[in-house]
């Protein structure tokens, strides 16, 4: 079974190598990776195939230092919807065990997990690993991952947290002033695992723009891709209209955001689909607006136009005329009769 990735990870990859005078349709080709794969972030392609390039890139490129490249080129935000989950966690403890449960997303092959330093319990190392999915690590990926940790680190915490030391289970293949001036830390080479080491004490440390609501939002979007990974993109989008609609908004852009996409993006994957946003946005609209008016003792119209994201309740009567042929209070009045008759139905 071919072990997958989102194509984010190739993120940057084609500006590098268009520097380094690759032709990247070409070397796409050879490793078996779609040319589309570039631009749709969301993309699943094979995990060994993505691993290969790198390698092969640095070597035609002559670029040792490539995934170190990619790393600070693009950092957290390679991992989407989980990196938006990271920069809104509570503390960067919590950070590492977000990213530790839910970095399957991104690829069930990766493996992130933190151990207590042998006879150091004042340090702890985080540890990167492939081999329980029988891929082959090779250096520059490496690089790339912890490149991506210690670059996230540095952005959740506004620069609080440096690394204590970076662990690479190989060789130097760069220059090793490249190593430290992208891990801002001390390198070893040659250790038994990759990992970046962290005081015990930095995992107490606040992120800085932590977000309780965007972090509820982040997780309910990966409960569902992790949960029902054969979910349609634009049920995913319509969950996520609901939640910010109750907030008081729900802008393709603030959606795009939160599931870490370009808006075109987000309008591309729904129209494959045969959907739009200000589809979505309407169907939601009128399942709420139905909600609410069925309760015993529901909202003032005002209250549910602000509710459903209406500026005003002129504009929530033009909306229930078209999808109703009558008025917010008409139907409200139906409702309750109907509540009603079936109330004075069910047996005592």
């Amino acid at each position: 079974m071919t072990v997958l990735v989102r194509s984010a990870t190739l993120s940057t990859f084609e500006i590098l190598a268009k520097g380094l005078r690759l032709d990247v349709p070409s070397l796409l080709a050879r490793f078996g990776i779609p040319l589309q794969a570039l631009h749709d972030p969301d993309m699943l392609v094979s995990y060994q195939g993505f691993i290969n390039l790198l390698e092969y890139s640095a070597s035609l490129g002559r670029c040792p230092d490539l995934g170190l490249r990619l790393a600070q080129a693009r950092g957290i935000s390679i991992l989407g919807p989980i990196a938006v989950l990271l920069r809104h966690a509570g503390t960067v403890g919590e950070a590492l065990a977000l990213a530790s449960r839910y970095l399957f997303v991104h690829s069930p092959a990766l493996k992130l997990q933190t151990q207590i330093v042998p006879g150091q319990p004042d340090l702890i190392d985080v540890v990167f690993d492939l081999s329980h999915a029988k891929l082959t690590a090779r250096p520059q990926v490496i690089s790339l991952a912890l490149g991506i940790v210690c670059q996230g680190l540095s952005v959740m915490t506004a620069t609080r947290i440096a690394p204590q030391l970076v662990m690479l289970p190989h060789a130097p293949v760069a220059d090793e002033d490249a190593y430290r001036q992208a891990y801002n830390c001390p390198v070893q080479f040659l250790a038994p695992v990759a990992a970046v080491r962290l005081r015990v004490s930095d995992l107490k440390v606040v992120v800085s723009g932590n977000d309780p609501h965007m972090k509820e939002l982040a997780l309910g979007y990966l409960e569902q891709q992790g949960g029902k990974p054969h979910t349609l993109f634009s049920d995913r989008v319509r969950r996520l209209v609901r939640h910010f609609l109750s907030a008081g908004h729900a802008r393709h852009t603030d959606i795009a955001s939160a599931l870490s996409l370009h808006p075109r993006t987000l309008q591309r994957r729904l129209a494959a689909e045969g959907a739009t946003f200000e589809q979505l946005v309407d169907d939601v609209r009128k399942e709420q607006f139905l909600e609410l008016i069925g309760l015993p003792t529901g909202p003032a119209m005002t209250q549910i136009a602000y509710i459903l994201g209406y500026a005003e309740v002129s504009v929530l009567t033009r909306s229930c005329r078209r999808w109703f042929g009558a008025t917010p209070r008409a139907m409200r009045k139906q409702a309750q009769s109907n509540g009603h008759h079936r109330d004075a139905d069910t047996p005592q």
